[in-house]
């Protein structure tokens, strides 16, 4: 048995007792609101048809079903509450013909499947689910698939988020019911599967979801040989709890436990493999996830209808953030060095941060304008030229000859030679640089990766081709250390940032446990702070394969959106020198999207924590259409 929760892991040892129907009847007050809630389970095809007509008839509606067992002595589990709602349907032990055309014949009368569930062999399973009439832009359900990912090509292009699955059959014969409803805001969920010969390492998986801020595990599914296909949001229920492995005992035993300390079942399946049934079972404060609400925080004080231009910018903000799901932004505007708005916005829940103004947001490449004022700097003092070139200033000798050419202009020019789209971007690969370099028994640094490329061919003449390079800025970075005998961030903080809050944003999870700005990505991979480990971890804190320690002349700082627009007045956004006019950077990172541009009049930054958004040229329209606009229209004072 793996339990598992919010607030760690539970300690709790269950003893082992035979499977038994439980029916717990429960009232629950949810911040003042009573919840009346029935879960019932091991219940067979007769006495769950006759809890679905009498729930039905006292108000109450399905929030979780599960059909295990086989037929035709199929079990059934499920979860109700009682509340107003839609009108619904619901059908039980039948096979996939008659199942089929119930789902069609509810379809045409503008009903929406809400679950669906199914065990036993392919050719002789048995079907429930349940029909909601509501209102869903889009969904698709498709059963009997042999390959769950062969789901997503059938959804027309179509995002969905998973509400339902079953994988049914039997070991050598898998099948696959997928039920998806459009994901209209662009909710974040994952779901692994398990397909063919290839089995989930649950528990691993668990740990890293849930190792990821604020997210939590929404349901597991469980297959009738105990396979677990877990998915997981990023919303709010509250406090939550989640089991797996329970016998029908345990499960009873964990119902009034956790009734005890505020906690219902909000999702709960059962599987059965020959006389074993399991249970894997999510308990909450709520089975309703906590809306989000819309904050906007801040000034505009440097234009000439100031109220106007908090407006337009606010509403155009608004509209976006809805859209595309993103929860926490920044737009700021300076003059001559000088704040003249400066916005933070919200789009979240209330165990969320409302955006300040002054928060620090991960810059990703707009960290790039801090190497480039640090040049600058060094080549206004004599101590570096353009024409410098690269390896024979550090005494480095390159496998290929033709590095030998590299200057400092091809560096600040991304014209070096190196081309990631051909030979991979060494700044996320630090995991695969310390194996190759040693074995992988210690964390990869920024000169091991400069050794690493000096050992590599180059993939075109130094400048004779652009391609953007992560690893120029980070050697640049590395010349300034070497150049001034000072670490490369001590150099900034005394040189550069001046009275600006710039910040390292470090790696390990563990330095932002507190933060107020929460860099989403719903991406993981394995830590390349501990090679061998092979332990996984959220994007931002180094599962993109960066450590950003040894990555700042790329990509690892943090600052407000306010902080890059003043600092971009005094130094180019783009190149290096002083303000550059026209001139704009952006920035992609696992976990953050950033924008900064200097006018004619005014510059200007933009902050985004996330670039999980819905696409790319929705990020172009907000950049280049929608707060242009703005700025077009508004005057500055």
């Amino acid at each position: 048995m793996y339990p598992h929760s919010f607030l760690g892991l539970l300690t709790s040892c269950l003893s082992l007792c035979s499977a038994v129907i439980a029916i717990p009847t429960e009232r629950r007050f949810v911040n003042g609101t009573s919840v009346d809630v029935q879960t019932y389970f091991d219940l067979d095809s007769s006495a769950h048809g006759e809890k679905i007509k009498s729930l039905t008839a006292d108000g109450y509606r399905m929030i979780s079903l599960s059909a295990y067992g086989g037929a035709p002595h199929e079990n059934y589990a499920a979860i109700w509450v009682r509340r107003d709602g839609n009108p619904f349907e619901v059908i039980y032990g039948v096979d996939e013909a008659t199942y089929d055309d119930w789902l069609d014949s509810w379809k045409n009368k503008g009903y929406v499947s809400t679950h669906v569930s199914a065990t036993g062999p392919a050719g002789s399973a048995v079907f429930t689910g349940v029909m909601e009439k509501t209102s869903v832009a889009n969904w698709e359900q498709y059963c009997g698939l042999t390959d769950p990912y062969a789901y997503d090509n059938a959804t027309s292009g179509v995002d969905m988020v998973v509400k339902g699955f079953r994988m049914y059959g039997t070991p050598d014969d898998r099948r696959y019911c997928i039920l998806g409803h459009e994901n209209v805001g662009n909710r974040h969920s994952t779901i692994f599967y398990s397909a063919g010969n290839y089995t989930i390492d649950y528990p691993t998986i668990y740990e890293s979801e849930v190792a990821k801020p604020f997210w939590r595990p929404s349901r597991l599914f469980v297959s009738d040989d105990h396979i677990i296909t877990p998915q997981f949001v990023d919303t709010s229920v509250g406090k939550w709890v989640a089991m797996d492995g329970l016998t029908a005992s345990e499960l009873s035993t964990q119902i009034e436990a956790q009734k005890q300390v505020g906690l219902y079942p909000i999702d709960l399946h059962g599987g059965v493999s020959g006389t074993d049934v399991r249970f894997a079972v999510i308990f909450a404060e709520t089975d309703i996830p906590e809306s989000r609400k819309w904050s906007a925080t801040g000034s505009v004080t440097g234009f000439k209808d100031n109220a106007g231009a908090t407006a337009a910018f606010d509403d155009a903000m608004q509209t976006w953030m809805k859209k595309n799901g993103v929860r926490q932004a920044q737009v700021a505007v300076a003059l001559n060095g000088s704040t003249i708005a400066g916005r933070g916005y919200t789009w979240a829940e209330s165990n969320r941060a409302v955006v300040e103004p002054d928060d620090v947001f991960l810059l990703a490449s707009v960290s790039k304008i801090f190497v480039y004022a640090a040049v600058t700097n060094l080549i206004e003092s004599g101590k570096l030229n353009y024409s410098t070139t690269v390896y024979p200033l550090l005494g480095f000798k390159p496998a290929d000859t033709r590095a030998n050419d590299i200057t400092v202009n091809h560096l600040l020019t991304h014209t070096s030679g190196y081309s990631r789209e051909q030979s991979g971007d060494p700044a996320f690969l630090f995991r695969e640089i310390a194996f190759n370099l040693f074995n992988g028994t210690r964390a990869a640094t920024l000169r091991d990766v400069i050794e690493y490329q000096l050992a590599r061919p180059l993939d075109s003449a130094p400048g004779s081709e652009y391609s953007y390079s992560n690893y120029g800025t980070m050697l640049l970075s590395y010349i300034v250390s070497n150049l001034t005998a000072t670490p490369y961030l001590s150099y900034l903080q005394e040189n550069v940032f001046g009275d600006h809050d710039v910040r390292l944003y470090e790696t390990a999870a563990s330095k932002h446990a507190v933060d107020r700005i929460i860099q989403e990505s719903k991406y993981t991979g394995y830590d390349p702070t501990e090679p061998q480990a092979y332990h996984q971890v959220p994007g931002p804190f180094g599962g993109d394969g960066a450590i950003k320690e040894e990555c700042m002349g790329a990509f690892s700082f943090a600052a407000s959106a306010a902080t890059v627009a003043r600092f971009i007045g005094t130094h180019a956004v783009y190149g290096t020198g002083g303000r550059a006019l026209y001139a704009e950077r952006d920035g992609t990172l696992v976990g953050a999207r950033t924008f900064a541009a200097s006018r004619s009049d005014v510059d200007w930054a933009l902050t985004i924590n996330t670039r999980e958004y819905i696409s790319e040229a929705e990020f172009d329209d907000l950049r280049y259409n929608k707060l242009p606009y703005v700025l077009g229209q508004f005057a500055a004072a």
